[in-house]
This record gives C-alpha cells, sequence and structure tokens, in this order.
C-alpha cells in the first residue's frame, strides 16, 4: 500500500492554499485572524541568520545590536547545529524590527 506522502506533492499543494490565502489577503477578503498570520509567518520566515546578516536585516552596527540585545529588545541568539557562531531567527527579528522603527 502507498503512503500518502508518495500519492500527494505536498509542496504543491501548501503553494496552492498560500496563494489562495495571499489572493483572499490582497483584497481584504481574508479570515485570517492576527494570530493566524503570526502562525504562518513563524513557519514561512523561520529562517536562521548570523550576527552579521542580522544587523544588516535591522539595518544597524553591531554595536547597536548588542545594546538591543543586551537590554531585551532583541532577543538572544541561539546555539544551532551546523553553525559554529550563535544564529537568530528572521521571524523572531521581523516583530523586533516592528517594535525598533517605533520609536
Amino acid at each position: 500500500m502507498e503512503k500518502v506522502e508518495d500519492m500527494f506533492d505536498f509542496s504543491k499543494l501548501v503553494v496552492k492554499y498560500l496563494r489562495e490565502a495571499a489572493d483572499k489577503i490582497e483584497v481584504d477578503n481574508s479570515e485570517l485572524s492576527e494570530t493566524d498570520a503570526m502562525d504562518i509567518l513563524k513557519v514561512i520566515a523561520h529562517k536562521s541568520m548570523s550576527k552579521e546578516q542580522a544587523c544588516q536585516y535591522l539595518n544597524m552596527r553591531p554595536s547597536r545590536f548588542d545594546d538591543y540585545v543586551r537590554m531585551g529588545k532583541i532577543p538572544k541568539g541561539k546555539k544551532v547545529v551546523g553553525f559554529k557562531e550563535i544564529r537568530w531567527y528572521e521571524d523572531e527579528l521581523l516583530l523586533c524590527k516592528e517594535g525598533i522603527k517605533g520609536k
């Protein structure tokens, strides 16, 4: 008996539903709550980056980045298997970026 995974191309299914959701959002016809939107964002934007990349993403110097980490405005980085340096996640930094921009 075939496995369900072998019967469907899940990546095509994901693309289909993301396109449909994006179309509804663009025409302001979405029933997507803010919580749902954040959950989706966490999944699709959860990619790690180095401190240098995080600084570029947030458009700030490393010294300011370190200050914000110490103050708790930016979360501490995480050790990720396969990387020597500490990593930050884009979805977490996106939330910080919005908060920092507003100040």
